[in-house]
């Protein structure tokens, strides 16, 4: 309860930090903010601080790094998919899901360390070394906390490995880049 009033908090959220959300009414929500940012240990953010950290944190964004057409297998989620769910099947796409769990998916979501200062954007033409189409960046920007650009994409699972070579088609020049572990930064997720 706040000032007598029910919100909803949960201690989650998808920046790869620690944090809270709180669902309260629409016409609540201003007054609240300023009273969060009144505080001398609260600074505002936007949207772009973040979403890098999210991408920091080797999370999905839905619309761009995941969506219907995407399997969990694909997006290197398959640590949602239950113990039950992979015994009984059952759920949509399960034929697609259950196969790709045992065979490999054709293509792989990987983190993408490039070399130098230039980011490369959602939609950047991913291409190995002899210059063959192998995927597409999903998302992509500075990373702060690393210090330089980093990026999520699709790759064709031969070329998943951390530490292959890529090439990047940063505004029509190849930027040379390598496939990289994630997350970028360790997460510091509250577990309970």
């Amino acid at each position: 309860m706040v000032d007598g009033r029910q919100w909803l908090v949960t201690r989650s959220g998808y920046t790869g930090e620690d944090g809270f959300e709180i669902s309260l009414p629409a016409a609540e929500a201003e007054g609240f903010a300023r009273r969060l940012i009144a505080q001398p240990e609260v600074l505002p953010i936007g949207l772009g601080a973040r979403d890098s950290l999210r991408l920091e944190a080797g999370l999905c964004l839905y619309g761009h790094d995941i969506d219907e057409e995407t399997t969990p297998i694909e997006a290197d989620l398959a640590w949602t998919i239950g113990k039950r769910r992979r015994a009984d099947g059952g759920f949509p796409g399960a034929a697609t899901v259950l196969r790709q769990l045992t065979e490999g998916a054709p293509r792989k979501r990987v983190g993408i360390r490039p070399e130098g200062r230039a980011p490369a954007r959602e939609d950047t033409e991913i291409v190995d070394t002899a210059g063959n189409r192998i995927g597409r960046v999903t998302s992509g920007g500075f990373g702060p906390s690393v210090g330089g650009p980093v990026a999520m994409g699709y790759v064709h699972r031969s070329h998943a490995r951390e530490g292959t070579a890529l090439e990047l088609q940063v505004r029509g020049t190849p930027r040379p880049a390598r496939v990289a572990r994630l997350p970028f930064v360790p997460t510091h997720y509250y577990r309970g």
